[in-house]
């Protein structure tokens, strides 16, 4: 038998530490004698409430989640509007699909108007159409310019290969120091603690935390580039915070 059927309590819902408590001070401020236990099998917080209470703290919770819907939604629209990618900083993985796209299409075209371009040549040798030499030699100069644009470009794109595995593994071992040195509840009670008022408000704890990473980021590396700063920034901060919509780095 669970210990809180032991006790005469009821459970009415698990969630995080934060949503926890604050479901527990919304029953407690409606007169329901809520408490908080830690689920040791999991990182979950239990709100009990007693046996006999039961019925009106279920009436009470359902109140509670059509008050508290609309301010999460708000805030999680929040969260991914101000976490988009800074449009300042191109992660090398990206530069690298734009660069390869680029060069396939420059050798197609090139390719194309250079065949084009010796069609049209043996069709003014042989008097099959009309036209000077001078069109062909320019239409064979921009076919020519195409095709070592996109050479160039791919070779440009195997080296930037290199650099891809160089950044990936640097923001790896950047993020996965940070996540084990900085756990998200750590961050949270620093910011409490430095702070008078127990109950900040969403939008400001997202710019506390976030700054809070950036000073940390910046004790241990020496990053001088402030787009890429604040890109890690976002990816930690996603990774702490927003783990189920966080794609590997």
């Amino acid at each position: 038998m669970p210990y809180w059927e032991a006790l005469g309590r009821a459970i009415v819902t698990q969630e995080s530490q934060e949503y926890a408590e604050a479901i527990a001070r919304f029953l407690n401020d409606e007169g329901i004698d809520a408490t908080i236990t830690r689920d040791s099998s999991s990182l979950l917080y239990t709100v009990t409430v007693p046996k006999d209470q039961e019925p009106d703290a279920g009436r009470l919770m359902e109140r509670y989640h059509l008050q508290a819907r609309p301010a999460e939604e708000q805030a999680e629209a929040y969260r991914r509007q101000t976490l988009s990618p800074s449009p300042s900083f191109v992660p090398s993985e990206e530069k690298f699909r734009t660069s390869t796209n680029s060069s396939f299409i420059f050798v197609i075209c090139g390719a194309v108007i250079f065949v084009m371009a010796l069609v049209h040549f043996f069709l003014i040798i042989y008097h099959v159409q009309e036209g000077t030499m001078d069109d062909c030699v320019l239409e064979l100069i921009l076919g020519f310019i195409f095709l070592m644009f996109g050479i160039t470009t791919q070779q440009k794109v195997r080296i930037m290969k290199d650099k891809i595995l160089e950044e990936n593994a640097f923001n790896d071992q950047l993020i996965r120091w940070f996540t084990q040195t900085y756990p998200a509840d750590y961050l949270d009670r620093l910011i409490l603690a430095a702070s008078d008022d127990q109950d900040i408000p969403e939008e400001e704890m997202f710019f506390l935390r976030r700054q809070l990473i950036h000073d940390n980021i910046l004790r241990e590396y020496d990053i001088k580039d402030t787009a890429y700063l604040d890109y890690i920034t976002d990816l930690i901060y996603k990774k702490l915070y927003v783990p189920n919509g966080m794609t590997a780095a």
